[in-house]
């Protein structure tokens, strides 16, 4: 009996320390060093001639959701700094969006680098857009068996789905990859790397963000809403623009 203790007590000190392993992982990671300032985004806001009454209710979400109004649309050929860009999506996001503390660096070689915490609604608003479905688990996962038997069970799946969103909460996520011009009214996402944390994400994984954060963004910039491009390219730390954008965005209060 005392070795069956001792065994025991060894297996818990073990999981504790692959839970303690875990956690660190998920919570530390690399991070851009992007510094921005409130003339930051005063100047950004100034570069797009965008009339902005909140910027929090132009927030990732509303954007994404289609709560937000445009009216008119400006002839821009400007450039803005990672520190604008940064400045822009921060405070937009901070308190109501689905990720806050976002941070961009644009390269010599044109490459993109992001990072950012993820916000404690994140997943519901993947739930929302239908990312992670509401009932049962999809089906990529339910071939891989990885659940089990049971995997379809809805039960098992808000479970899983709330042990993730607990888990994910205000956990460090860094990307790279590049961002392009696709037509005057689309863009398209090459992702080379993203990490939660420390963890690297499968390529799978990755390919879905693509997808995703693609479609939303080409909703967003379509022509009825004002913007038009003409040419996008990031380098030596900043975003070249020229097209239109427009004169006024506005989300709708709920």
């Amino acid at each position: 009996m005392k070795i069956i203790g001792k065994i025991l007590g060894l297996l818990v000190v073990l999981f504790l320390l692959f839970l303690g392993t875990s956690y660190v992982a998920l919570s530390t990671g690399k991070q851009v060093e992007t510094v921005w300032s409130e003339e930051d985004f005063v100047s950004g806001v100034e570069r797009s001639q965008i009339v902005i009454d909140d910027i929090e209710e132009i927030n990732l979400e509303n954007l994404a959701r289609g709560n937000f109004s445009t009216n008119g649309e400006n002839q821009i050929d400007e450039h803005f700094t990672q520190e604008e860009v940064s400045a822009l999506l921060s405070m937009a996001n901070e308190n109501r969006g689905p990720l806050k503390d976002i941070k961009v660096s644009f390269t010599e070689d044109g490459n993109i680098e992001a990072s950012f915490r993820l916000s404690e609604n994140f997943i519901g608003f993947l739930r929302e857009e239908g990312v992670i479905p509401s009932m049962g688990i999809p089906k990529v996962y339910a071939s891989d068996n990885i659940f089990g038997e049971n995997s379809s069970d809805p039960s098992l799946t808000d479970m899983i789905v709330d042990y993730v969103a607990g888990l994910v909460n205000n956990k460090p996520v860094y990307a790279t990859g590049q961002l392009y011009r696709d037509s005057e009214n689309s863009v398209q996402l090459n992702i080379e790397t993203l990490h939660v944390g420390r963890a690297p994400l499968p390529r799978e994984t990755i390919e879905k963000v693509e997808y995703e954060t693609v479609r939303v963004v080409n909703a967003i910039i379509a022509r009825e809403n004002g913007f038009h491009i003409e040419e996008l390219q990031f380098r030596d730390g900043k975003m070249y623009y020229r097209g239109t954008l427009p004169e006024e965005i506005e989300g709708v209060r709920l």
